[in-house]
């Protein structure tokens, strides 16, 4: 249930449609990479039978038009041998196999917008790799729209053009991906690049961590959802969720360190996070 706001998709306002309206965008306009795709998978259904599912759900093409397209979708999501994959269950398959099922399941309707899930949880740094290739590939191939959620920074740096951080089902930051590392203005945002290790660091050095735990969602705070974890929280943080700041060149921030009576609160934060350290 949504109780506010709006989902504008290709112009239009996609959040008030009906079920029957709405699944025309679903696998047809908007594809979704589950995070865990072992449980995402049918185990019973071979994949090649899951892949055409989709395909005559939302086509009105041939069986013998659809097996052709979902071979092309596994070879497009890097799969080689597709022919024998076809005939498979998902349990013969590894994580990374899997995870590349996932890929051609989405992209068999050539959707605009593909929407990533964690897509390499669980997965060894090397198949990490394989997987973000794929979707650089598709997104470059295509032109397919990616939205990626991840909390690996690495990731963010390495596949984002556009960075929303978000802490406790709300945006605390927003900007361009360059702009978001070199300088992030909210306490959280900050954090997470503090945690994530260097090559040029002091190895004696801890990394950063964020103390505390993340708010209940059951009872979401009234303030900053972020505020109790916050070394520079101010009384109205608890309280009052900060208004929007623009920082500039899309760079937006929703912090109250960037009101003018935080003055001395805001000197000491960007004391203690200089650009040497980050």
């Amino acid at each position: 249930m949504i109780k506010g706001g709006s989902v504008i998709f290709d112009g239009k306002e996609i959040s008030s449609l009906k079920f029957n309206q709405l699944r025309n965008y679903k696998g047809k306009e908007i594809a979704y990479i589950f995070q865990d795709p072992m449980t995402s998978l049918n185990p019973t259904i071979r994949i090649g039978n899951q892949i055409t599912e989709g395909i005559l759900a939302h086509t009105k093409v041939s069986r013998k038009e659809a097996n052709q397209r979902r071979l092309s979708c596994l070879r497009n999501a890097g799969i080689p041998n597709p022919e024998k994959r076809l005939d498979q269950y998902p349990h013969e398959l590894s994580g990374g196999m899997r995870q590349r099922v996932m890929i051609a399941i989405a992209i068999a309707m050539d959707p605009k917008l593909l929407i990533a899930d964690e897509p390499t949880t669980a997965l060894d740094v090397t198949i990490q790799s394989q997987i973000l290739g794929i979707l650089k590939e598709i997104n470059q191939k295509f032109g397919m729209a990616i939205i990626l959620i991840t909390h690996d920074m690495g990731i963010v740096a390495n596949m984002a053009q556009r960075v929303i951080v978000m802490y406790g089902g709300k945006i605390v930051e927003t900007g361009g991906v360059l702009d978001i590392f070199e300088s992030a203005h909210h306490p959280y945002t900050r954090s997470l690049l503090a945690s994530v290790p260097r090559l040029d660091a002091d190895s004696n050095e801890p990394l950063e961590y964020i103390l505390g735990s993340p708010p209940d969602m059951i009872e979401p705070p009234a303030g900053c959802p972020f505020a109790p974890r916050c070394r520079f929280s101010m009384s109205i943080c608890y309280h009052q969720m900060p208004e929007r700041t623009d920082c500039g060149l899309g760079h937006t921030l929703y912090c109250h360190l960037m009101d003018e009576r935080a003055a001395e609160q805001r000197r000491r934060f960007i004391s203690e996070y200089s650009d040497a350290q980050l």
